[in-house]
């Protein structure tokens, strides 16, 4: 019985010679696609390219990149199985999605005197995940550059304090915090070195602070 099956479950066409990869043909003597990539410049700057590393970057039907399963934005199929291994966690509500990226930074900041921050989104089934901070500087962050992942929506940012520092309120939001979340429309997450929980609700126009929800000093890992 003849054999058609090629690694990494590509079918060998008798007649062309050619791998079948459902969406395009690859040549195996020449090392690369015979058509360019169906998903365009999203799979990189190579349209021909085999992507040469298909134990650890999966993707059957040639249509998803490897980011859509790290970054959350899938929520069906393969892609969605491989983001549960290479993805963000995600959560049933963005209070919890802000605290566990609180929880998973706030340590280093307050060891770095370095405020840390980022956003949390939605994708389309309603779960929410944390973006990966990103640093600014002991007194300041800035996150107007991030964006959500496609197919996603941005509903809070997050962000911590540093450390205690002299002439600071390192503990509570600034004015410039809370301003700044009703601007961009999006309720706000902190926090702080004394590891109290904030957040600005936008909806409610309230701000509350919840203590002893974060760790409050350094502690080298």
């Amino acid at each position: 019985m003849e054999q058609v099956i090629r690694l990494p479950g590509q079918q060998y066409d008798e007649e062309s010679g050619l791998y079948y990869n459902r969406h395009r043909y690859y040549n195996p003597g020449q090392g690369r696609y015979i058509t360019q990539d169906p998903i365009g410049l999203r799979g990189g700057w190579n349209l021909y390219n085999y992507p040469l590393n298909p134990v650890s970057e999966i993707d059957p039907l040639g249509l998803s990149m490897w980011d859509d399963a790290k970054s959350g934005s899938c929520t069906d199929g393969f892609c969605n199985a491989l983001s549960f291994i290479i993805g963000p966690s995600k959560f049933d509500s963005e209070e919890d999605a802000a605290l566990d990226a609180l929880k998973n930074i706030n340590n280093q900041s307050i060891c770095s005197g370095t405020e840390y921050g980022g956003l949390i989104c939605k994708d389309v089934k309603n779960k929410y995940f944390a973006t990966t901070p990103i640093s600014g500087t002991n007194d300041g962050l800035t996150l107007s550059a991030l964006a959500c992942p496609q197919n996603t929506t941005n509903s809070a940012d997050y962000h911590t304090h540093g450390m205690e520092e002299a002439g600071y309120e390192n503990n509570k939001f600034s004015p410039l915090d809370i301003s700044d979340n009703y601007k961009n429309y999006r309720n706000g997450y902190l926090g702080t070195p004394d590891g109290t929980f904030g957040k600005v609700d936008i909806s409610y126009k309230t701000v509350t602070y919840q203590k002893n929800k974060l760790t409050d000093h350094c502690e080298i890992r």
